[in-house]
């Protein structure tokens, strides 16, 4: 494909990620460290999900450096569909690991081509930052964002980025800011209310800021705990699922949903992967039944 049908084609990605017409849910790697790759995606697959996200953090399965040819055609031919990738990337590290990050971008860009070479998967990370930083931080995180940016559309992949409470970036207007910056049809954010919920922000408000701009939705649940947040699985909290999802039918979303489970609650002892993503799964798929948000 040509740099300029791709970037025509990324240029698409909010609202869409090639789900036709439907709402997918999709569990991540993520949370899934201990299982080797093929294990966890059968998994995912055999609970009920539509797909899955890779993890490519170091130390994860399924890091690029892990994957050889013989592991990505396998999931190449499985035909189960990883919409999305993870990373966790930092626009206020050094110059060095600046340099580091955008070779990892063209790491994941090669897996996303060699696993899914019609559609690449989105490449989703964080930001980093502090809140009370941003005045001071937001013109080198834009810089950064656009030598991001810049290098995904060079390797033609999708780059997704969101908010996150702790980050320099914690509100939709934050990151549209940093979008707007940006400029780069590679480029796209993330709505994940469950960081918003807790800077009691209200869900409709954020969901019509930034969902326009959004590749796909992530969905957790969480509680402040003397001043820190806590998050819990999806469905395990007080997110009002049932509104949330009532928008998402009124404003005609079609696209992926994808399950995040914390490292808060992947280091806790006794935790459970795979019942992990069960619940996640049971909490969710009748909700959207009931919504009457069609799967995929």
């Amino acid at each position: 494909m040509r740099r300029r049908e791709w970037l025509a084609l990324a240029a698409g990605a909010p609202l869409a990620a090639a789900t036709k017409g439907a709402v997918r849910l999709h569990a991540s790697t993520y949370a899934m460290q201990p299982l080797e790759v093929d294990r966890a995606l059968a998994t995912i697959r055999e609970i009920g999900y539509d797909g899955a996200e890779l993890c490519l953090m170091a130390g994860w399965p399924s890091e690029p450096a892990r994957l050889d040819a013989a592991a990505r055609r396998r999931i190449r031919e499985a035909r189960f569909p990883v919409p999305t990738l993870i990373e966790n990337g930092n626009t206020l590290v050094s110059e060095a690991e600046h340099a580091r990050t955008l070779d990892r971008i063209r790491a994941a860009a090669a897996l996303a081509h060699d696993i899914a070479p019609k559609r690449p998967p989105i490449l989703q990370t964080v930001l980093g930052g502090k809140p009370a930083e941003w005045e001071q931080v937001k013109q080198k995180m834009a810089a950064r964002l656009a030598d991001w940016a810049r290098v995904a559309a060079e390797v033609q992949i999708p780059l997704a980025v969101k908010s996150h409470i702790g980050s320099a970036s914690n509100t939709p207007e934050k990151l549209i800011w940093l979008l707007d910056q940006v400029k780069n049809p590679a480029l796209s954010g993330i709505y994940d209310y469950g960081h918003f919920q807790l800077l009691d922000l209200p869900l409709r408000g954020t969901l019509e800021t930034l969902l326009p701009r959004s590749s796909f939705l992530t969905v957790k649940d969480g509680r402040m705990v003397a001043g820190q947040p806590r998050f819990l699985l999806p469905g395990d909290g007080t997110i009002d699922y049932r509104e949330y999802f009532a928008i998402l039918r009124e404003k005609r979303y079609r696209g992926w949903m994808l399950v995040e489970i914390s490292r808060q609650l992947q280091t806790q002892p006794g935790f459970d992967p795979v019942d992990a993503a069960r619940r996640s799964y049971a909490n969710l798929a009748g909700r959207l039944a009931q919504a009457g948000l069609r799967r995929g």
